[in-house]
């Protein structure tokens, strides 16, 4: 079987030799140390983005091929991609959202050091395989949509990297609609939207301290779904979708489940409360048909028996292909498993490898 396959969901992350910043703001380059319990951390300045426990870090190496490697090393990369039967994919660089939080011309100096870096030593190597996620300055809208605008036009990017909020303020709310235009002005058709990094407030943070507090690895068992449904609810709801018809949205790691008993509810709760209803322009299902989600390793569980109900619940036309590499719970080998699966049609294989993601993206690779 020949289909092509495309990763919307892969990471790496700079050394320091490689995150060429301005000298001024030299001191503020991201860096790894460990706490006196073993935990590994990772931040700049004064700022922690995340925090790894000694067992995750220790049994890295073992769980994905050249994991250290591959965050920085082109040829490593494209190597392993290649042989896991993957044929393009989006690289972002950095923890999400981490380069927020800090004064606007820093962190524009930063995001502008990520971005080079995925093109330098990925892009320009390897055009074929290899395309950027790139990180805005989203504290100040100018400065976002100069550095989105340079990423494009100068970087050859197609999309770009959407944290779920910033400060508090929705990825879907009117105050991002200026960033939008100028994306949809720069032929951008699909978004890519990724829960934040451990800066970023998240929905309910005060209520589950038990697994670990913001910078742990723990709150990821239920901050996807928290931010995404918030998400999706503003964009159903509140006009931007609307407003810019041409976009489209693809939620990252989250997996596509919650999604359904999401979409189940929202149709149940709009049949009984009428001024939802009129908040709609449009029937709630076209709605639904621009918003994409990763199938997970997680929805492979036991075979192909979740991965059909998705199919029936969402359709085949929402799903898409992320590997998460190289973090230490990604799985290159999911194209390899989805495309050995006999209850599911090649139409529908074809669909959530490659051919969704061209539809999102509204262009060839």
């Amino acid at each position: 079987m020949t289909m092509r396959v495309i990763d919307l969901d892969s990471h790496s992350r700079p050394r320091n030799e490689d995150l060429l910043l301005e000298d001024e703001f030299l001191h503020l380059k991201p860096r790894y140390a460990r706490d006196s319990n073993g935990n590994m951390t990772y931040g700049f300045g004064d700022t922690v983005l995340r925090t790894l426990p000694p067992e995750t870090v220790e049994k890295g190496d073992s769980r994905v091929k050249d994991w250290r490697t591959a965050h920085w090393d082109g040829a490593t990369r494209f190597k392993n991609v290649a042989e896991a039967g993957i044929d393009y994919q989006f690289v972002s660089a950095g923890t999400v959202g981490g380069f927020n939080y800090v004064d606007a011309k820093p962190g524009a100096a930063l995001c502008r050091a990520a971005n080079n870096f995925i093109h330098d030593h990925f892009m320009k190597n390897y055009p074929g395989m290899f395309s950027g996620l790139p990180q805005l300055p989203l504290q100040d809208t100018r400065e976002a949509m100069w550095e989105l605008e340079r990423c494009v036009n100068d970087l050859g990017m197609v999309t770009f990297l959407m944290p779920t909020n910033w400060n508090g303020i929705d990825m879907a709310d009117p105050h991002w609609w200026d960033l939008y235009d100028c994306a949809r002005k720069l032929g951008i058709k699909g978004i890519i939207v990724h829960r934040g990094g451990s800066m970023d407030p998240f929905i309910g943070k005060e209520r589950i301290k038990v697994l670990g507090g913001g910078s742990s690895i723990g709150i990821r068992i239920v901050t996807s779904q928290f931010e995404y449904s918030a998400n999706i609810v503003n964009l159903l709801f509140g006009g931007m979708m609307d407003r810019f018809p041409e976009l489209r949205f693809a939620f990252l790691e989250g997996g596509v489940e919650f999604a359904v008993a999401l979409k189940h509810k929202i149709e149940a709760e709009v049949k009984e409360i009428p001024y939802l209803e009129k908040q709609l322009a449009q029937p709630l299902k076209s709605y639904f048909d621009r918003m994409y989600f990763v199938v997970d390793d997680i929805l492979l569980d036991g075979g192909e028996k979740r991965l059909q109900w998705a199919i029936d619940e969402m359709g085949a036309d929402q799903l898409l292909f992320g590997s998460d590499y190289p973090h230490l719970d990604s799985h290159l080998e999911m194209c390899g498993t989805i495309k050995e699966m006999k209850g599911i049609s090649a139409e529908v294989k074809e669909k959530i490898l490659g051919r969704n993601a061209l539809a999102l993206l509204g262009r060839n690779l």
